[in-house]
């Protein structure tokens, strides 16, 4: 695998192949990333748009952040100004609601667990065998989120975006953003634990 450092190097040095490296790398997230915000049909335009861009402006990047985030907010960026251009706006009527925590009935009145949830462990040979259908359990409950949820835990966890950034993106406050990412990674969690008790997805 081919270090962050050194392909940043490569690409600004127009190195034969580092673009089609970067690209290899963060063209699946950075689609997954923005199609909720734009929809299927300008998703591509903006992923685009977003390389474009970040390759005419490698030699700004700084490495203050992870190139992935400055992807990131070059794609954001593009979102928005690709959806002005269509004189369309997201709608976040819905991002935000608060359907309730997905994984209250685990808990009693008192606050303590029913039951306590499984300790991941790989102590035997079959136990990583399960990894590959753990990683597409993972990215299947991903897409199930709410818009909204899947919004936020994709710009924090994966995008590296801090909440400020993340509820000025989304025009939303970091309360709001801050819940929404708990209840997107309570529902992650209670897939993992259901991963681990019954072994399926």
């Amino acid at each position: 695998m081919i270090e962050e450092s050194a392909l940043i190097e490569d690409l600004r040095n127009q190195k034969p192949g580092a673009a089609e490296i970067a690209v290899s790398l963060h063209q699946g997230f950075l689609l997954m990333m923005v199609k909720p915000l734009v929809g299927e049909d300008l998703a591509n335009d903006v992923i685009q748009n977003t390389w474009i861009k970040a390759l005419a402006a490698i030699n700004t990047f700084e490495g203050r952040s992870q190139f992935r985030t400055w992807l990131t907010r070059i794609a954001l960026n593009e979102a928005k100004a690709l959806l002005r251009k269509h004189h369309r706006e997201t709608s976040l009527e819905s991002w935000g609601e608060d359907i309730g925590s997905p994984i209250a009935n685990r808990f009693k009145e008192s606050g303590a667990w029913q039951t306590l949830p499984h300790t991941w462990h790989h102590d035997t040979p079959d136990s990583f065998l399960t990894e590959a259908e753990l990683q597409e359990c993972i990215t299947k409950h991903l897409h199930r989120l709410p818009l909204a949820q899947r919004g936020v835990i994709m710009l924090r966890e994966l995008g590296g975006l801090g909440f400020a950034e993340i509820a000025d993106e989304l025009a939303m406050s970091e309360g709001n953003i801050r819940v929404l990412l708990h209840r997107a990674r309570q529902t992650m969690h209670s897939m993992l634990n259901h991963f681990e008790e019954e072994g399926t997805c």
